[in-house]
């Protein structure tokens, strides 16, 4: 017989060889796709409830800061509710204004024109401390606060994302 010409190609070992590294390689690729995957969703996830934080906090203190003071004693901020949980008052103009937590909303009703806004529908907590003219002895009625300090605590996927701020009462009549 003539001469046979080698054949070419890969024996069954270095396919098995290929394979196994091509899947190590493979495996480690879809793990760090995943982390990546999950660390995007995590920080979306997260904006998004920051995104809610910010202007609920700006406008509990924009609705605080317009607490008057009682038309009649002048001394006396005008403050129907005044605890841990809910805040009730009359603004500048005569409005009536009152602040809840019902955990997940914090809700700000107008007594006119009527209605009930949400102003945030991931609440873990909204607490509510009132404080004397010193800043730090805790007000016992509405007519020795000077501040109101609020937390409120927005929770996502068991992450929690706190903002606490204290708001000076204005001298208006």
């Amino acid at each position: 017989m003539a001469g046979r010409a080698p054949q070419a190609g890969f024996t069954l070992i270095e396919l098995i060889i290929a394979v196994v590294i091509l899947g190590l390689l493979g495996a480690a690729a879809g793990y760090g796709l995943q982390n990546g995957a999950l660390a995007f969703v995590n920080t979306t996830n997260s904006i998004h409830t920051l995104g809610k934080l910010r202007p609920a906090s700006e406008r509990l203190a924009r609705e605080i800061r317009e607490i008057r003071r009682d038309p009649l004693t002048p001394a006396v901020y005008d403050i129907a509710t005044m605890n841990a949980a809910t805040l009730a008052f009359t603004k500048a103009d005569g409005t009536g204004v009152t602040l809840n937590s019902a955990p997940p909303r914090v809700t700000l009703a107008y007594s006119a024109p009527a209605g009930t806004h949400t102003l945030t529908d991931e609440v873990n907590s909204l607490t509510f401390a009132y404080y004397q003219v010193d800043g730090v002895t805790p007000a016992t009625g509405n007519s020795d606060v000077a501040f109101i300090e609020f937390e409120l605590v927005l929770t996502r996927d068991g992450k929690s994302y706190p903002q606490r701020a204290t708001v000076a009462l204005r001298n208006q009549t």
